[in-house]
This record gives C-alpha cells, structure tokens and sequence, in this order.
C-alpha cells in the first residue's frame, strides 16, 4: 500500500508538462526551499546555509546561494489546576487535554543567484500551518511573501552591431540602451504558497513561486525581467530497510512556462544517524551524488556533485553544492 502511495505520486507528476529561480540538488534534505509548507516540519529550530556553482568551465556560470530559517511556534500545554482546591495542585495527568492537532511555524529566507550578465538578491519570510487527523496522516499549508531586486551587469554583456554584426555595438536596441544606461535596477514583490500531505513515510506536495509576476514593482527602471511562475510538485517515500538504515527517495517536477518540464530524482541513504550518501539525476541536463555526515547532534554538512549527461561534459567540470545545517536546541 505504501509503495503503492509512492508510484501514484510518481505518475501523478510525471504527466505534468524550468527556470529563473535558483536550482539546488539537495532538495530532499532542504525541501521547504521550494515550499513554504516544509518549514517546521521537523519540529525544530533550524538555520540553514547554502552554495552551489553550476557548470564549472563555461565562464560566468550560474552562481547561487541561500540562507534558510525555520522555527517552530507550537507552545507546550501548561498544566491545569484545580480552582476548588485552597491549595491547588495539577490534575492528574489522564485528566489532561491531549495535545493540540494544531501546530503553525514562521522562517525567513534570504537568496541570491547570479547567471551570466544578470543577478538577482531575494529576501522573503515563510509561515506554514499544520494539522495533523492522526498519528500517521498530516497536512500542512504554507506561504512566501518577500521582495526580490533584479538587475543586470552590462560589463558582462555582448551585443551584435544591428547594421553590421562585425561591427562594435553602437545603439539602437531601446531595451538593451536602457539596461546599459543604468536604468536596470527593478524590485518586485513576490508571492508563493504551497501544500503538502503525509501519510506516515509518504508525501506528496505541491508548491507556486512568484504567482504575482512582475505586477508589484518598484525602482528606477521600467525593464521588462519577465518574472514567470514557477511550480513545484514533488513526492517522496522513506524505505526503512534496516533498524540502522533508512532510503530516502524523492520526486520533483519544476514547471515553469514555455520551458521544457525538468524532471528530477534523488535516492539517499541515511546510515545510522551519523552519516547519509545518494544519487541524483535531472532528466537530459545531469547525475551526481551526494554525500555527508553529522557532526555532532546539531550540526550536519552536505555536499553535491553534478556531472552534465548532454553534449556539454566536454567543456564542464560539473557544478558543486554545499550545505551546513544547524539545529538549535
């Protein structure tokens, strides 16, 4: 039944037909980066810190990087007292309330990602609630609200002369002249929202990025970025194989109009509580692994390699991804 759950979510995503947000391959270990209804879901206080350099050789590659956190606000129930007792003492523990099926977290995210002449410096903050109708099953909705600076480095730009391509550039391409003239600073209101289910070691998410476009925006430029929607959806199961042993599989579809659909897959392994190492793979663009351990009982690193699987390996070194994590009491 639980597989079953698995291979459902699979085919749900994968009929669906990526990107101007930054891409990270440990998405399983880090999945409130693309969905705001993660945050809190491990029941703790987390801070999250994060790199990844694409397609090392090309010159001017993707750059991006992140800074996450996550707390969660479920209080503990306080004790209830006897208000007819002179001396009041705390009811008996099977007289107490259960506790609450209701629990809610707030974060903040601060990114930034650079890919050739453009950058682009995001700061947002997350609130997720979270319901659970029995042990086994939970559902949790999430959003992301934050504002996001756009821009372009005209030093790190080419253009064809119009008139004559072996010609130097020298006007005439009223979008370009006005990113050049300095007038390409743009800040935009964005919004996300996201859900998720779970269903003891399934899930099954779904997640929007940017709904508001460019429609909120402010600054000294009226450059077009062209901010498109972004959609997540992904679904995960955990095999737990051995007492020591657990396979953490996950799922993600990114959709983002006209682009191709990007479809991606990880398996990880978790050793133990110390150490964790798998396999990723995007569909026609990469492979890789990834590997890391627990330092202490609050601190976990991770590394990512990619290694591109189309006509470009000859001219890459494959992009690298690092991630600390740090879990306060």
């Amino acid at each position: 039944m639980r597989i079953s759950l698995f291979l459902l979510g699979l085919l749900i995503i994968g009929t669906t037909q990526a990107q101007q947000l930054p891409q990270f391959s440990q998405v399983a270990l880090n999945r409130s980066l693309y969905n705001p209804a993660f945050i809190g879901d491990e029941q703790a206080t987390i801070l999250t810190l994060g790199g990844r350099w694409q397609m090392i050789g090309f010159g001017q590659e993707p750059q991006s990087a992140f800074l996450n956190f996550e707390k969660n606000l479920t209080m503990k129930p306080k004790p209830i007292y006897n208000p007819y007792m002179r001396i009041s003492v705390p009811i008996e523990e099977g007289l107490k309330p259960k506790k609450s099926k209701f629990s809610h977290s707030v974060g903040g995210q601060l990114s930034t990602d650079k890919y050739g002449a453009f950058r682009s410096f995001q700061l947002a903050g997350l609130y997720a609630a979270h319901y659970r109708f029995t042990n086994s099953l939970k559902i949790s909705g999430g959003l992301k609200l934050g504002v996001s600076n756009n821009g372009f480095d005209a030093d790190k730009a080419k253009v064809l002369n119009l008139q004559n391509p072996e010609n130097p550039y020298a006007g005439g391409d009223a979008e370009y002249d006005q990113f050049v003239s300095g007038k390409w600073n743009t800040n935009i209101i964005n919004l996300g929202a996201g859900i998720n289910l779970q269903y003891e070691n399934f899930f099954i998410s779904a997640a929007a990025n940017q709904l508001t476009k460019d429609v909120i925006r402010f600054g000294n430029s009226n450059v077009n970025f062209n901010l498109k929607s972004h959609l997540f959806l992904i679904t995960g199961y955990t095999f737990e194989l051995r007492s020591e042993v657990k396979l953490k599989t996950t799922a993600v579809v990114k959709v983002m109009q006209p682009a191709p659909t990007s479809f991606e897959f990880s398996a990880i392994a978790e050793i133990g509580s110390a150490l964790f190492a798998g396999l990723t793979y995007h569909h026609n663009a990469s492979a890789g692994l990834i590997v890391g351990f627990q330092v202490n009982e609050k601190f976990r690193v991770g590394y990512a390699l990619d290694v591109p699987t189309t006509r470009i390996y000859k001219s890459s070194l494959g992009g690298h991804e690092l991630v600390l994590n740090y879990r306060f009491k």
